[in-house]
């Protein structure tokens, strides 16, 4: 073998180990589970296929100083992750261009690049399984009361930051249906600092959580099933902290690149995920 042949299979062999994508799994039976959740849900490879994803959230909480109800309608490029998100009850606006967030009116008391992505991971779960920083361990089987049905849980932690308003520390337990594998509820937790300062908690804490959910119904939307009820709780369920109504979910909504030319009024958001 030449020398040229030998530099082009050795820069071939270092591109494969730096394109290699994807999560990484405990077992191939983990990996099983999880493919059978995506199939339940419409298939990865549909998903995959959507540039765009927009819905309306909807909701309700007796713990919410002002008013009970918090709406935002967000839309999402989901190849980029940028964001833009308007609050109609508090006449509030914010976006994500890919690099900065800010906002116009902002009267909510999360910072916008805590909501940024906030939901539009707890809606896209099954899917962002297989992000590339993702780690998904050994699955569990038990019953769990909140379930007729024994459930299949699967740890997701990551290896880095994976998002704006998100942290390395941030973790989801998901419950998955032994027999239908929808992802029938999670747990999650925050590592966001700003979140944890804003809470009041002490200084040798880095997460928040975990909050246990559940997802009582389901809508399809272009052949992919997405939660459109559900229930937030402390985890072992004693006090419930609200409810979710999402409505509204399409994947034809046109990306406005408008939104993302910052306006005059625009606030920048400077908080972090670090604590203060």
């Amino acid at each position: 073998m030449t020398m040229r042949k030998i530099t082009v299979l050795a820069l071939c062999l270092i591109a494969g180990v730096s394109l290699a994508t994807g999560p990484s799994y405990a077992s191939a039976a983990s990996k099983e589970i999880v493919k059978k959740m995506m199939d339940a849900h419409g298939g990865y490879a549909n998903w995959k296929k959507k540039k765009t994803f927009s819905y309306d959230n909807i909701m309700f909480s007796e713990s919410l100083p002002r008013t009970p109800f918090w709406v935002s309608k967000a839309t999402i490029d989901k190849k980029t992750r940028k964001v833009y998100m308007d609050w109609p009850i508090h006449k509030s606006s914010m976006t994500y261009d890919g690099e900065t967030a800010w906002s116009v009116d902002w009267k909510i008391g999360n910072p916008p690049k805590f909501e940024a992505l906030f939901f539009y991971y707890f809606l896209n779960l099954p899917w962002i399984t297989q992000d590339d920083n993702v780690n998904l361990s050994e699955a569990e089987k038990i019953k769990h009361d909140a379930w007729d049905n024994e459930v299949y849980v699967i740890d997701m932690t990551f290896k880095e930051k994976p998002a704006v308003g998100k942290t390395a520390k941030d973790n989801y337990k998901l419950y998955i249906d032994s027999e239908t594998f929808m992802l029938v509820g999670y747990e999650y937790s925050i590592g966001y600092g700003h979140m944890l300062d804003l809470f009041g908690f002490p200084k040798d804490k880095d997460l928040f959580g975990p909050m246990f959910r559940i997802n009582y119904a389901f809508t399809e939307v272009d052949g992919l099933l997405y939660p459109n009820l559900m229930r937030t709780s402390s985890q072992d369920q004693s006090q419930i902290y609200g409810y979710h109504s999402v409505i509204n979910y399409s994947f034809d909504v046109p990306f406005d690149e408008n939104r993302l030319q910052r306006p005059s009024n625009a606030v920048v958001d400077i908080s972090s995920d670090k604590r203060k």
